[in-house]
Protein backbone atom coordinates (compact mmCIF):
# COMPACT_ATOMS: atom_id res chain seq x y z
CA UNK A 1 0.00 0.00 0.00
CA UNK A 2 1.46 3.41 -0.94
CA UNK A 3 2.37 5.87 1.80
CA UNK A 4 -0.04 8.79 2.27
CA UNK A 5 1.09 12.01 0.60
CA UNK A 6 1.93 15.01 2.68
CA UNK A 7 -0.38 17.94 2.38
CA UNK A 8 0.87 20.59 -0.03
CA UNK A 9 -1.69 23.23 0.85
CA UNK A 10 0.82 25.62 2.43
CA UNK A 11 3.02 26.08 -0.69
CA UNK A 12 -0.08 26.48 -2.82
CA UNK A 13 -1.35 29.24 -0.57
CA UNK A 14 2.01 30.97 -0.64
CA UNK A 15 2.20 30.87 -4.43
CA UNK A 16 -1.43 31.97 -4.64
CA UNK A 17 -0.69 34.91 -2.31
CA UNK A 18 2.37 35.82 -4.37
CA UNK A 19 0.33 35.72 -7.58
CA UNK A 20 -2.44 37.81 -6.02
CA UNK A 21 0.09 40.41 -4.84
CA UNK A 22 1.65 40.46 -8.31
CA UNK A 23 -1.74 40.86 -9.96
CA UNK A 24 -2.57 43.76 -7.63
CA UNK A 25 0.74 45.41 -8.51
CA UNK A 26 -0.04 45.08 -12.19
CA UNK A 27 -2.81 47.71 -12.00
CA UNK A 28 -0.62 50.84 -11.92
CA UNK A 29 1.84 49.23 -14.32
CA UNK A 30 -0.96 48.49 -16.78
CA UNK A 31 -2.17 52.08 -16.42
CA UNK A 32 1.40 53.25 -17.11
CA UNK A 33 1.51 51.14 -20.26
CA UNK A 34 -1.76 52.63 -21.49
CA UNK A 35 -0.64 56.18 -20.66
CA UNK A 36 2.69 55.69 -22.43
CA UNK A 37 0.94 54.37 -25.54
CA UNK A 38 -1.55 57.25 -25.41
CA UNK A 39 1.35 59.71 -25.19
CA UNK A 40 2.95 58.20 -28.30
CA UNK A 41 -0.36 58.35 -30.18
CA UNK A 42 -1.01 61.90 -28.96
CA UNK A 43 2.29 63.08 -30.43
CA UNK A 44 1.20 61.78 -33.82
CA UNK A 45 -2.21 63.51 -33.67
CA UNK A 46 -2.72 67.18 -34.60
CA UNK A 47 -1.36 69.60 -31.97
CA UNK A 48 -1.94 72.89 -33.77
CA UNK A 49 -4.06 74.20 -36.61
CA UNK A 50 -3.94 77.50 -38.37
CA UNK A 51 -6.92 79.72 -37.83
CA UNK A 52 -6.70 81.87 -40.92
CA UNK A 53 -9.89 82.98 -42.61
CA UNK A 54 -10.89 82.48 -46.24
CA UNK A 55 -9.44 82.21 -48.85
CA UNK A 56 -6.80 80.40 -46.80
CA UNK A 57 -7.65 76.90 -45.69
CA UNK A 58 -6.97 75.65 -42.19
CA UNK A 59 -4.12 73.19 -41.98
CA UNK A 60 -3.11 71.17 -38.97
CA UNK A 61 0.28 69.97 -37.79
CA UNK A 62 0.94 66.99 -35.60
CA UNK A 63 3.25 67.33 -32.64
CA UNK A 64 5.86 65.40 -34.59
CA UNK A 65 5.77 67.99 -37.39
CA UNK A 66 5.28 71.09 -35.24
CA UNK A 67 8.11 70.94 -32.73
CA UNK A 68 11.18 68.93 -31.80
CA UNK A 69 10.00 68.80 -28.18
CA UNK A 70 7.17 66.52 -29.31
CA UNK A 71 9.78 64.08 -30.61
CA UNK A 72 11.31 64.05 -27.15
CA UNK A 73 7.83 63.38 -25.73
CA UNK A 74 7.44 60.45 -28.14
CA UNK A 75 10.70 58.90 -26.91
CA UNK A 76 9.66 59.46 -23.29
CA UNK A 77 6.28 57.85 -24.01
CA UNK A 78 7.99 54.82 -25.52
CA UNK A 79 10.28 54.58 -22.49
CA UNK A 80 7.29 54.79 -20.13
CA UNK A 81 5.46 52.12 -22.11
CA UNK A 82 8.45 49.76 -22.07
CA UNK A 83 9.14 50.16 -18.35
CA UNK A 84 5.49 49.66 -17.39
CA UNK A 85 5.02 46.73 -19.80
CA UNK A 86 8.03 44.91 -18.34
CA UNK A 87 6.55 45.40 -14.87
CA UNK A 88 3.21 44.00 -16.05
CA UNK A 89 4.96 40.96 -17.55
CA UNK A 90 6.72 40.35 -14.24
CA UNK A 91 3.50 40.74 -12.24
CA UNK A 92 1.74 38.24 -14.51
CA UNK A 93 4.56 35.71 -14.07
CA UNK A 94 5.67 35.83 -17.72
CA UNK A 95 9.02 37.38 -16.91
CA UNK A 96 11.01 36.98 -13.70
CA UNK A 97 12.98 40.03 -12.62
CA UNK A 98 14.76 40.79 -9.35
CA UNK A 99 13.10 43.33 -7.04
CA UNK A 100 15.90 45.86 -7.55
CA UNK A 101 15.22 45.91 -11.29
CA UNK A 102 11.48 46.35 -10.71
CA UNK A 103 12.24 49.28 -8.39
CA UNK A 104 14.41 50.81 -11.10
CA UNK A 105 11.69 50.32 -13.73
CA UNK A 106 9.14 52.04 -11.49
CA UNK A 107 11.44 55.05 -11.09
CA UNK A 108 12.17 55.10 -14.83
CA UNK A 109 8.42 55.32 -15.43
CA UNK A 110 8.07 58.22 -12.97
CA UNK A 111 11.01 60.16 -14.42
CA UNK A 112 10.01 59.57 -18.05
CA UNK A 113 6.42 60.64 -17.40
CA UNK A 114 7.55 63.65 -15.35
CA UNK A 115 9.85 64.80 -18.13
CA UNK A 116 6.99 64.33 -20.62
CA UNK A 117 4.77 66.53 -18.44
CA UNK A 118 7.40 69.27 -18.60
CA UNK A 119 7.93 68.96 -22.36
CA UNK A 120 4.26 68.75 -23.33
CA UNK A 121 3.24 71.32 -20.73
CA UNK A 122 5.74 73.80 -22.13
CA UNK A 123 4.33 73.39 -25.64
CA UNK A 124 0.79 73.58 -24.28
CA UNK A 125 1.53 76.96 -22.69
CA UNK A 126 4.06 78.33 -25.20
CA UNK A 127 2.99 77.70 -28.79
CA UNK A 128 5.54 77.83 -31.63
CA UNK A 129 5.80 80.96 -33.77
CA UNK A 130 3.66 82.46 -35.29
CA UNK A 131 1.50 81.73 -32.25
CA UNK A 132 -1.14 84.34 -33.09
CA UNK A 133 -2.21 82.28 -36.12
CA UNK A 134 -2.43 78.94 -34.30
CA UNK A 135 -4.93 77.18 -32.10
CA UNK A 136 -4.43 74.01 -30.06
CA UNK A 137 -5.90 70.68 -31.14
CA UNK A 138 -6.81 67.37 -29.52
CA UNK A 139 -3.35 65.78 -29.76
CA UNK A 140 -1.66 68.16 -27.35
CA UNK A 141 -4.45 67.74 -24.80
CA UNK A 142 -4.29 63.94 -25.08
CA UNK A 143 -0.51 64.05 -24.70
CA UNK A 144 -0.75 66.25 -21.60
CA UNK A 145 -3.40 64.02 -20.02
CA UNK A 146 -1.40 60.87 -20.81
CA UNK A 147 1.78 62.36 -19.34
CA UNK A 148 0.03 63.32 -16.09
CA UNK A 149 -1.59 59.88 -15.95
CA UNK A 150 1.83 58.33 -16.50
CA UNK A 151 3.23 60.21 -13.50
CA UNK A 152 0.37 58.99 -11.32
CA UNK A 153 0.74 55.42 -12.58
CA UNK A 154 4.50 55.53 -12.02
CA UNK A 155 4.01 56.81 -8.48
CA UNK A 156 1.57 53.95 -7.93
CA UNK A 157 4.19 51.51 -9.17
CA UNK A 158 6.74 52.97 -6.76
CA UNK A 159 4.30 52.89 -3.85
CA UNK A 160 3.49 49.23 -4.42
CA UNK A 161 7.18 48.35 -4.58
CA UNK A 162 7.74 49.65 -1.03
Amino acid sequence: MPAPRASTSRPRRASHARRAAGAAGAGPAFAGTVCGAALVVGVLLPWYTTNLGPPFSATSASGWEATSLARVALVLGALLTAAAALTVLDARGMLAMPPSRLDALAWVAVVAAGAAVLVVGYRLLVMPEPAEFLSRQIGIYLSALAAVGGVLAGLGMVALRR
